[in-house]
């Protein structure tokens, strides 16, 4: 995926040109680690998503049907979290099929106040993520893209797919390949930074244009691995000793509520 970075004498001058990638599954690793589980209401049949393996594909499934009976559930899977930009377009996508007639179409959602743990998803607020495109049986696979910039500028962000079952009807939901993006053109660009040296081995330097409010690291995953908060500085020397070595993507919040992303690599 591009990532529309302009580099000059190895440092990267950071501008929203394409799409940056901020979140990444495709469950091909045969697990599902960092996923939170829940079903808040049927706990006496207390099935979750789980992952499906087919001819060497692996997805994340939603059934109830045990072999013999369908049975009432509601089974949420519930992302790592990750980071969002202060502007840009945000975009949630996701690939599903289904099938033998569930009882309710696939819902997402998204959260920006959920705390992380099964403890605090019943007080926490999920907004329902309008407009998928979704799969109408026989295991046909389709492709949703959907907007969620009205997540834009929060630095602990959640998606969440809700099944819902009865005694009566169940069916079968897959989802897989599930990506966040965020992207805007040349003339949405609103601050710009400096990252050196890149490739970096133990430190790395920025440099921005107005005071730094936060920064955080994500793998190329999405999984968060560092965060800096009340910085309130526009020059940061950013320790990476407890990386290791890879690409990673650096998400730079301003106090002006401007912000930038780019890609780094640690050697």
């Amino acid at each position: 995926m591009k990532k529309g970075l302009l580099l000059i004498a190895a440092i990267i001058f950071i501008a929203f040109n394409s799409n940056a990638q901020l979140a990444l599954d495709d469950f091909q690793d045969g697990n599902i680690d960092g996923w939170l589980h829940i079903s808040p209401t049927f706990a006496s049949y207390n099935t979750t998503w789980h992952i499906n393996e087919y001819s060497g594909e692996y997805t994340l499934r939603a059934s109830c049907y045990d072999g013999t009976d369908n049975h009432a559930t509601e089974q949420w899977a519930v992302s790592p979290s990750f980071s969002t930009p202060a502007s840009g377009t945000i975009t949630l996508e996701f690939d599903n099929d289904q099938n033998y007639n569930p009882y309710q179409d696939l819902e997402a959602y998204y959260s920006t106040d959920f705390a992380g743990d099964s403890a605090s998803f019943m007080t926490s607020t999920w907004t329902q993520i309008t407009g998928l495109t979704l799969s109408t049986g026989g295991w046909t696979v389709v492709h949703s893209t959907n907007d969620i910039s009205a997540t834009a500028g929060n630095s602990n962000v959640y998606i969440a797919f809700k099944y819902v079952s009865t005694n009566d009807a169940g069916g079968v939901w897959d989802v897989d390949n599930v990506q966040v993006t965020v992207s805007s053109s040349v003339n949405d660009i609103t601050t710009s930074a400096k990252l050196f040296p890149n490739p970096a081995t133990s430190v790395l330097n920025i440099q921005s244009e107005v005071n730094i409010s936060n920064i955080t690291v994500a793998n190329v995953i999405g999984q968060r691995v560092l965060n800096v908060n009340n910085l309130n500085t526009n020059n940061y020397k950013l320790e990476l000793n407890t990386l290791t070595n890879g690409v990673y993507l650096i998400n730079i919040n301003n106090v002006d509520g401007t912000s930038a992303v780019a890609k780094f690599v640690k050697k």
